[in-house]
């Protein structure tokens, strides 16, 4: 459409003698047609309306006197107008994402402490700025009214907004950087299969800084003892123990992750050799097959992992313990019968006791996972175990998560289990479609391919792109059961057997729900315990100021102060005294219905128990309980003159 010119409205305006600063860095003399020429580009509306918006906020600036004016200024009047026509959509598609100057000068000055993985600096601010602006584009852009409102009232939460050009997390092998070697689409160079252990693990590093660029959550490798074993033929313990040192050390002090923070980052490992890995053809150095299967190679994988085990529990140079990557101990039954497990456990325990970092994720059966970030977990199904035999493929994703506020819909239901259920049901709903408006944006990004922003995802070396979008699945995560329970029955989940059997059967609903939405859109909604803290203090605030009297009941922490939250996801109240027994026992209930991960946290405080406790209740949990994962959390002490950090209250 041809733009009209300024003359023909000379005759109603005046041609202001006014300059405008433009976003782009320059400054301009007043021309009427710019506003013309944005609303017909932006909105849509036709010509003559947006004439007519044009002329009336040409008015508006002259009547105002001023004699210089911004872009964003004159965006604001329009966005004025527009709203005066009854036109919200149309101003909803012409506004200006940003942030308060006063809140800009904050980030700069102040620590934001929403992740507590970041650190405050140039680069945090950086990361603040951008998800500030990309969650507006989100609720804006990519998410309906309903599901924004949603989001924005506090009945769902959906996460990593400021991400919403990735997905969430990822679980990889090493077998793919192995065969390939370190080839990342736009790198100035390309080097081929590693042909040394400490080579090796130097790509993996750098793959996985590659990777958190385009996933918004943790990066997890799979079996990565097993996977290194080929490199490790020959060497001596203290080789093996200085290629640990170096795979730790590497992972935890590369600050080039979002923000300047670490690579979110977990390593599973295994003792024995995991069933769906058994007859694997293993890869060596320079990526070409051995002609061995990796059961030969398990006397190496056994000493790579007690090699780990050291370098975790020495700490780092101040002796401090590492937070990333994540070590994920794998207990399946083939651990039982094999030689040395007994040591293995003691080792793993040990650490437990002393830094807290082991986490115990349980492969009962034939069951078999990749395990990562806090609990998330991808069950691998049969198609998923065909991969197995080539392992490079075996690459999963979740998509994004979106977590239901259980309490509040206690709250709407009035005591009424129908009500309850029938939300519950309509609330996964508006989860479903936030999931389906993400996959769409998702894949159209995919779509642009190698010239993308998420072209290292479309990179095909073994006949698919690295993505696998196939296998992506969608997590619905759940915050608050236990106020949704005590509100509901007037009982929390630990306090009656009424109240946990509630507890269950709104779970077991969940996840029926989710089977039905999985059907129904083809996609695979999960559910998974959200790890969720700031989300837990977000919806108990917004509770408090929607539903007050409802909330002040049941809310968790400090009402006086403001400092409040609802227990996450499945767990019972954390600051009930409950024996560890009872906790993993009545907690792991709830794990066989939450396919995507869940975990429960024993607090240690100042304890520091034997480690042979520790490991007879790792193996008591596999044995008599559903529980999916533990972990063992103890307390530190941080100097904060020598920045020394020690087991305990001192």
């Amino acid at each position: 459409m041809q733009k009209p010119e300024v003359d023909i409205y000379q005759k109603d305006v005046t041609d202001l003698a006014l300059f405008v600063k433009v976003s782009q860095g320059n400054v301009l003399k007043w021309d009427i047609n710019r506003i013309v020429s944005s609303l017909l580009k932006e909105v849509g509306i036709d010509e003559a309306l947006a004439l007519n918006i044009a002329i009336s906020v040409e008015r508006i600036i002259k009547d105002s006197g001023i004699e210089f004016i911004t872009g964003p200024l004159i965006r604001e009047i329009v966005n004025t107008e527009l709203i005066k026509r009854g036109l919200e959509k149309e101003r909803k598609k012409y506004t200006r994402l940003g942030m308060p100057i006063h809140d800009v000068h904050r980030l700069i000055t102040s620590h934001n402490k929403e992740n507590a993985n970041v650190p405050h600096g140039p680069e945090a601010t950086n990361l603040s700025l951008a998800e500030s602006i990309k969650k507006q584009y989100a609720l804006l852009k990519i998410f309906s009214p309903e599901v924004a409102l949603a989001h924005e009232r506090g009945d769902v939460h959906l996460h990593d907004m400021g991400f919403i050009d990735r997905p969430y997390c990822s679980g990889n092998s090493i077998e793919y950087v192995k065969k390939f070697g370190l080839s990342l689409p736009n790198a100035l160079s390309i080097s081929k299969p590693a042909k040394q252990a400490d080579v090796l693990i130097l790509h993996l590093i750098k793959f996985s800084a590659a990777l958190q660029g385009v996933f918004a959550g943790a990066i997890g490798w799979d079996a990565v003892n097993l996977f290194l074993a080929p490199y490790l033929v020959g060497k001596s313990d203290k080789e093996i123990y200085q290629i640990a040192q170096m795979l730790v050390f590497e992972f935890a002090q590369q600050a080039v992750a979002r923000g300047g923070q670490s690579i979110f980052s977990d390593l599973n490992l295994y003792w024995e050799i995991p069933k769906h890995f058994m007859g694997v053809e293993a890869i060596g150095p320079g990526g070409k097959f051995t002609g061995n299967t990796y059961e030969d190679y398990l006397p190496e994988a056994q000493r790579f992992v007690l090699a780990l085990i050291k370098v975790y529990l020495d700490g780092d140079g101040m002796g401090r313990p590492f937070f990333f990557p994540k070590p994920q101990i794998h207990i399946t039954e083939r651990l039982f019968q094999t030689e040395g497990y007994k040591d293995f456990l003691y080792r793993a325990a040990e650490l437990s006791s002393v830094r807290g970092n082991s986490y115990y994720v349980f492969d009962r059966g034939d069951t078999a996972k990749i395990s990562e970030c806090c609990r998330l977990s991808f069950k691998l199904d049969e198609s998923d175990l065909e991969d197995a035999k080539t392992p490079w493929k075996m690459r999963y994703s979740a998509m994004q998560n979106v977590t239901l506020n259980l309490p509040r819909i206690a709250y709407e239901a009035g005591g009424s289990d129908a009500k309850l259920f029938e939300l519950i049901s309509e609330r996964l709903e508006i989860a479903a479609k936030a999931h389906v408006a993400k996959r769409g944006f998702i894949t159209s990004l995919l779509n642009l391919g190698h010239g993308g922003p998420l072209g290292l995802l479309t990179m095909d070396k073994d006949g698919e792109s690295y993505y696998r979008l196939h296998k992506a699945t969608y997590l619905m995560g759940m915050l608050g059961l236990n106020e949704l329970v005590q509100y509901h029955t007037g009982e929390e989940i630990h306090e009656s057997n009424s109240a946990l059997k509630l507890g269950l059967r709104v779970i077991a609903h969940m996840s029926r729900e989710c089977d039905r939405l999985s059907e129904r859109y083809n996609m695979r909604f999960v559910l998974e315990q959200t790890p969720a803290e700031s989300t837990a203090y977000r919806m108990a605030k917004l509770d408090l100021i929607h539903y007050p009297a409802q909330t002040g009941k049941i809310v968790k922490g400090d009402l006086a102060r403001g400092e409040v939250y609802y227990t996450n996801s499945t767990y019972l109240n954390v600051s009930t005294p409950i024996s560890p027994i009872d906790r993993v026992k009545k907690e792991g209930m709830f794990h066989p219905m939450i396919h995507a991960g869940s975990l429960t946290h024993i607090w240690l405080g100042e304890a520091k128990p034997d480690p042979e406790g520790i490991a007879s209740f790792v193996v008591k949990t596999f044995r008599n309980t559903t529980n999916d994962q533990i972990a063992f959390s103890p307390e530190f002490t941080s100097c904060l003159d020598c920045g020394r950090v020690e087991r305990g209250i001192n």
